[in-house]
């Protein structure tokens, strides 16, 4: 269990430590290692103190609190002052392409992005977004996102000191800082998952029944917010969806089929034909750099993983390791054809891909990181000895 734990503390600074290094090289400077290097172990520090240290709740609570308020100011703040024209990634301006063209009743996976690229967002992507466009920027979506991973912590943890642990993980990760900064909508789309994770399985951790309807409408609905979202649905719901009546399976697959029609209607009616479909469509973009067949056989993997989900704890860790799968191999293999150099300084693999798996891997840490207390309490005492 220890190992497990100290592997996701290492999973979580490698994948922060690979945003570290690939943008810190941009400061023209040649440290970027250097600068890793000190993160590592800062990150080492801050979280070796934070295990280390013990104080009252009301403290933790005071903390929690004035975190929360400063960094979501923060989050609003970064979304204004950061020009997205100047920046060299277009989420953001892909969504608002997309939302803008499908406001005009146009077809949106037509419309061209600040950077001459297209929106590979899924209907659902775009209806989200179209509240904080209509606000004056998608980016507002980062700070709703936020909002909702802090809803996530006060559901999940009853004391503060767990809810301010896993808060200044968010808030201290640089790949997390860096979605805000460029206005991305990828990890905000995995919070958003995770919400409804986690108020499904407490409703099922406390043998409450689900409503079907709304339960295979939701996660239909988030499934077409980008394919990888299949993963935690399907943990989360194929053995729920096994063990109901015939009746409440169809009830199930009729919803989801209706839903699946209306909203690829309202994104795709304006297509004009099959050709412009096949040139202009989301699903190639989204297996730009996640190839469908590896994909596909981490469903298949999650269907199957389903049966052995048994509280919070299990799914988030499945979470963890079949969202990281199908990345990492990409990862190895854009590594084995392009050299490591050029997968992650030159962009040859988008490494903000990793993010997919940073709410549920925050989640794991915050479980289970009280596991350490007795063995970093043992080594102090005999240090001290």
């Amino acid at each position: 269990m220890k190992l497990k734990l100290i592997l996701n503390y290492i999973l979580y600074l490698f994948i922060n430590g690979l945003f570290v290094l690939k943008y810190t090289s941009r400061l023209n400077n040649n440290n970027e290692y250097v600068f890793t290097l000190i993160y590592f172990i800062l990150m080492f520090l801050i979280i070796f103190l934070y295990l280390k240290i013990s104080i009252r709740e009301y403290y933790y609570k005071y903390v929690f609190w004035v975190i929360s308020f400063i960094f979501f100011a923060f989050t609003i703040y970064l979304n204004v002052s950061v020009d997205g024209q100047t920046l060299n990634v277009d989420r953001w301006s892909a969504m608002e392409a997309g939302i803008n063209a499908l406001l005009k009743g146009e077809y949106p996976y037509s419309a061209i992005d600040h950077l001459g690229g297209r929106t590979s967002n899924l209907p659902t992507l775009f209806f989200i977004g179209i509240p904080f466009y209509l606000m004056g920027s998608a980016g507002y979506l980062q700070s709703f996102s936020f909002l909702a991973f802090f809803l996530i912590i006060l559901i999940s943890f009853k004391e503060y000191r767990d809810r301010l642990f896993g808060l200044l993980l968010l808030v201290l990760s640089p790949s997390y800082i860096w979605e805000i900064y460029v206005k991305s909508d990828l990890i905000s789309n995995f919070i958003l998952v995770l919400l409804f994770l986690i108020i499904i399985q407490n409703r099922i951790n406390k043998n409450k029944e689900l409503n079907t309807i709304i339960t295979s409408f939701g996660a239909t609905a988030l499934i077409l917010t980008r394919l990888t979202a299949i993963i935690p649905i399907a943990l989360l719901l194929f053995k729920q969806f096994y063990n109901l009546s015939l009746k409440e399976k169809t009830k199930f697959l009729v919803i989801a089929l209706l839903t699946s029609i209306v909203f690829f209607y309202i994104c795709f009616q304006r297509v004009g034909n099959l050709e412009h479909f096949m040139r202009y469509n989301p699903f190639e973009l989204q297996n730009r750099y996640l190839p469908a067949l590896i994909s596909f056989i981490t469903i298949l993997m999650s269907i199957m993983y389903s049966f052995k989900v048994n509280d919070l704890t299990s799914l988030m860790k499945l979470n963890v390791l079949l969202l990281l799968l199908p990345i990492l191999i990409s990862f190895l293999i854009n590594v084995n054809e392009n050299g490591i150099f050029s997968s992650i300084f030159n962009s040859s693999f988008d490494i903000s891909y990793f993010n997919i798996i940073m709410p549920f891997l925050l989640m794991v840490i915050i479980l289970d990181y009280k596991i350490l207390l007795p063995a970093i309490n043992k080594r102090i005492n005999e240090a001290s000895a």
